[in-house]
């Protein structure tokens, strides 16, 4: 039988180990570039900005902060741009003050608020997905987002989607 590699560094005799490396990765580079541009299916969907107009609910706020959401500011997620207030609501906070022998009351805590932003931003729309300023993804009450603005920071949950493209 013989050896695999000889004493001159030929696989079995015929072909340098260096020579076969490099035609294996040669042969491997065509079949990635044929996979890529011959099998895999070209992504031809272009998305458009289109207006949305949202809601955020903001729970607990205390009378200061209230005053510290205006109509107008920009409102920021990490730093990207998703919006401008148009609309400023608040509402008395409702909270349980007593259960007793399985009873329950609710009660307005004072001077805290329930209050609902909405705001009007641009988004792109894509298989029901809606992502704000192309980064931020808008879902209705998916999960709780920090949201600032020149004057507040405050955690947020989109009560609703008001309005998005031409509807």
């Amino acid at each position: 039988m013989k050896k695999r590699i000889d004493e001159k560094g030929r696989l079995f005799g015929k072909i340098s180990v260096i020579d076969f490396g490099i035609l294996l990765l040669v042969i491997m580079i065509a079949v990635g570039a044929y996979v890529k541009f011959m099998v895999l299916e070209q992504t031809t969907v272009t998305v458009e900005a289109v207006p949305v107009r949202y809601t955020l609910e903001i729970t607990n706020v205390r009378d200061w902060a209230l005053h510290n959401i205006r109509v107008g500011d920009v409102l920021y997620v990490t730093g990207t741009e998703v919006g401008t207030v148009v609309e400023v609501e608040a509402r008395p906070h409702r909270a349980v003050v007593s259960t007793n022998a399985g009873t329950v009351w609710w009660g307005d805590v004072p001077e805290r608020y329930v209050v609902e932003v909405e705001v009007e931003g641009t988004a792109t729309v894509s298989d029901g997905r809606v992502l704000v300023s192309r980064t931020v993804p808008l879902g209705t009450g998916t999960s709780t987002t920090v949201f600032t603005t020149r004057y507040a920071e405050f955690i947020a949950t989109v009560g609703e989607i008001v309005q998005y493209g031409d509807e």
